[in-house]
């Protein structure tokens, strides 16, 4: 029997697996990168023990007006980091949007990855920030 292969713990982090391991993980490598870019932009910079440099600075976007300006430089963090960070993943356009009452917002990442057929897969992950 052969063994699946794995591709790394999926984001976000769950403890109840169901196939009896100790955490979740991704089956493909197009879930394995979904997680990598959940994890890098959730991650706060200077969170990460021994690599200070890992993840975003979008916690201090906290209290900053809904705006045009706030929500450019949250597409900018974002774009650079997974750049800096992930080489396989493009992203395309990043979209930033608040909910009707204005309390919350909303991020679109558009990417493509390329595949190891030497194919490119568009893909899109819809997050709250």
């Amino acid at each position: 029997m052969a063994k699946e292969q794995k591709y790394g713990i999926k984001f976000p982090i769950n403890v109840a697996s169901d196939e009896k391991t100790l955490f979740d993980l991704n089956s493909t490598r197009v879930e394995s990168v979904k997680s990598e870019v959940m994890h890098l932009i959730f991650t706060p910079k200077g969170q990460r023990l021994r690599n200070p440099n890992f993840g975003t600075r979008l916690i201090q976007y906290i209290f900053n007006p809904n705006d045009n300006e706030t929500f450019g430089d949250i597409v900018t963090e974002i774009k650079e980091t997974v750049k800096m960070w992930i080489p396989d993943c493009n992203v395309k356009n990043v979209e930033i949007a608040e909910d009707e009452d204005g309390l919350e917002i909303y991020a679109k990442i558009r990417y493509t990855l390329n595949e190891l057929d030497g194919s490119v897969g568009n893909y899109e992950i819809i997050s709250k920030l």
